[in-house]
């Protein structure tokens, strides 16, 4: 009988915990180690947010598996409170201190014969002065989450600033109103939720707003110092003699790679700052592996490897790692990047890369459609409409990214365009999808094949469009970026003859600030008053009704373009600017 492996995993929560019991499944005979810097392993940190509101009244349903019955199940011993100090690839070592002598100089040395890094990720800290004060928490472990629970009832905190305005911070603004606090929201950047576009960031914003939380954007903090009692008044660049005063403040900017120790080792990392591993999740010490939010994985979509800190990835990166040290031939075969989140009534899904982020990316020739299809059928009760934008490669059609926020069904949505990116369909294939139809929970035509049906015209050329970002700015967009330069917008309004295919009722309930109101049921017998010669953009409120009189002005000899996304992505997208004051 060949001797037993010795196996070492650092880190006990997604990653680590997946490969500790898939080695287990495949290896009785394996000496199987985890090592857990914390007190829990195994636990939902994407559910500590809606335990914080209370959501999940029950704290102890957060801890998917316990030390004992992963000890007892699988017959893997666990370490927690115990932390890697060192990796000495030579003798194949890690020196760990465990909680028996935590604050000393003594370790214990283990050997391994495979190792695997499964450490996470680190909250990140503005560098500002007073940013480690007391008053500030993070939200990124159970201990953060009793923290902030315990200072909140302590102090009977009634004003909350949250720091960042990502998925996490987010989710903690909506579960700290639950709690009855009045929350700002500070962000650096001109939008929540960075990789959207900002047009898709304002209906969040619109949402946010409407239940009472407050939006600071484009906020450049500069110090942090304590304020009266137990609260902490924050300040800012833009009006340095006014700050910002909250009784408790929680930092949710982001998070880096734990790599500090195993850069140390030699084992390399990428451009990102994560781990570099091959297909197999091995690191360039082949008995070394590394999964989770510290490495840097393939992106399918950009072609090239990047840092996707998602619990998903995580948890089959460390299923693979493990069939890899048990001698199965296996690939990791990418990310896409699939996440949702929910504001309040709202629900954000996206996936791959928005527009703008590509923008910023560099290297993508795209184009993008804007629908506004309804959850399900629109005659069935409750119906409610999302906005979808998909993004594809041009000329190919292959999909790059998709952004949804609506009510309900975005997560199937979202799902789906997931599932299809993965299998690298194109915008056309969109169209051919089958999916489920019953009036309740779709219209015979899904939304996602309404995306393939509009960007597939796109692509054939049978529309032609043009967007409301090249014609103004969102409010959400905030002042030109530096290195953003001039790229948007491009194109003035006024020198297009813009035909408005609405009814008169629509019309005077808003309308662009140029143009001529002509309802689509009247465009053939009013043709011959418009301008032939003239560049023509015609619009209606979601899209259809101006790719009809496209279709018209263009058989017609017309030089003309559809405004995709319609009226309704100029209202609800925040482009004020185009918008005529009625």
């Amino acid at each position: 009988m060949a001797t037993p492996k010795n196996i070492i995993i650092v880190g006990g929560v997604a990653g680590g915990m997946s490969c500790a019991t898939r080695l287990r499944r495949l290896d009785e005979h394996a000496n199987i180690t985890v090592i857990e810097k914390g007190p829990f392993i195994s636990y939902a940190n994407c559910g500590l947010p809606y335990a914080l509101g209370g959501v999940i009244t029950d704290e102890s349903k957060l801890n998917v598996q316990t030390a004992g019955k992963i000890e007892s199940w699988f017959n893997v011993r666990v370490r927690i409170n115990t932390e890697l100090i060192s990796i000495d690839r030579e003798s194949k070592t890690i020196k760990i201190r465990d909680e028996q002598n935590p604050n000393t100089d003594e370790f214990t040395t283990l050997p391994y014969d495979k190792l695997v890094l499964a450490m996470g990720a680190k909250p990140v800290l503005p560098k500002i002065t007073g940013i480690d004060t007391a008053r500030i928490f993070q939200l990124h472990t159970i201990p953060d989450l009793r923290e902030l629970e315990a200072f909140i009832k302590k102090t009977g905190a009634k004003r909350a600033g949250v720091i960042g305005g990502g998925f996490i911070g987010i989710e903690a603004v909506e579960n700290l109103k639950k709690l009855g606090l009045d929350v700002t929201v500070i962000e650096f950047l001109p939008h929540v939720f960075g990789p959207i576009d900002a047009d898709m960031a304002e209906i969040l914003h619109t949402e946010m707003r409407k239940n009472g939380v407050h939006l600071l954007l484009n906020a450049r903090m500069t110090k942090i110092l304590p304020s009266t009692g137990h609260s902490c008044s924050v300040f800012f660049e833009h009006d340095p003699e006014n700050p910002l005063v909250f009784d408790v403040a929680l930092c949710a900017i982001g998070i880096r790679p734990r790599t500090s120790v195993v850069s140390d080792a030699g084992i390399e990392t990428g451009r990102f700052g994560g781990i570099k591993v091959n297909d197999c999740l091995q690191t360039n010490d082949p008995d070394i592996y590394a999964v989770g939010d510290m490495v840097e994985t393939y992106n399918l979509v950009a072609g090239t490897n990047m840092i996707t800190a998602l619990a998903g990835p995580a948890n089959r990166q460390g299923r693979l790692a493990a069939d890899h040290i048990c001698g199965r031939t296996v690939k990791y075969r990418g990310n896409v990047g699939a996440t949702i989140c929910k504001v309040f009534n709202k629900t954000l899904g996206l996936v791959g890369f928005s527009p703008s982020a590509m923008d910023r990316m560099g290297g993508f020739k795209y184009e993008y459609v804007t629908v506004h299809p309804p959850n399900h059928a629109g005659y069935y009760p409750g119906a409610a409409n999302m906005t979808m934008r998909v993004a594809f490669e041009l000329p190919t059609g292959r999909l790059l990214g998709a952004q949804i926020v609506g009510e309900e069904g975005v997560d199937k949505r979202i799902d789906v365009l997931a599932t299809a990116m993965r299998a690298g369909m194109t915008i056309e294939d969109l169209e051919h999808l089958e999916l489920s139809y019953a009036p309740p929970y779709n219209a015979a035509k899904d939304p996602v094949n309404m995306a393939g049906f509009v960007g597939g015209n796109v692509l054939r050329g049978d529309v032609e469009i043009v967007h409301a970002d090249e014609f103004g700015r969102s409010n959400a967009a905030g002042p030109p970026q530096a290195g953003e330069g001039e790229k948007k917008p491009k194109l003035r309004l006024q020198d297009y003859q813009v035909v408005d295919v609405r009814t008169p009722a629509e019309w005077n309930r808003g309308h662009l600030a140029t143009g001529a109101n002509v309802p689509i049921s009247e465009l053939r017998e009013h043709i011959g008053e418009l301008d032939k010669k003239a560049k023509t953009v015609v619009l209606c409120q979601v899209g259809y009704r101006g790719y009809l009189a496209y279709r018209i002005l263009k058989q017609s000899g017309f030089d003309v373009h559809n405004l995709d996304g319609g009226f309704k992505i100029v209202t609800d997208g925040g482009y004020e600017d185009l918008q005529a004051k009625v």
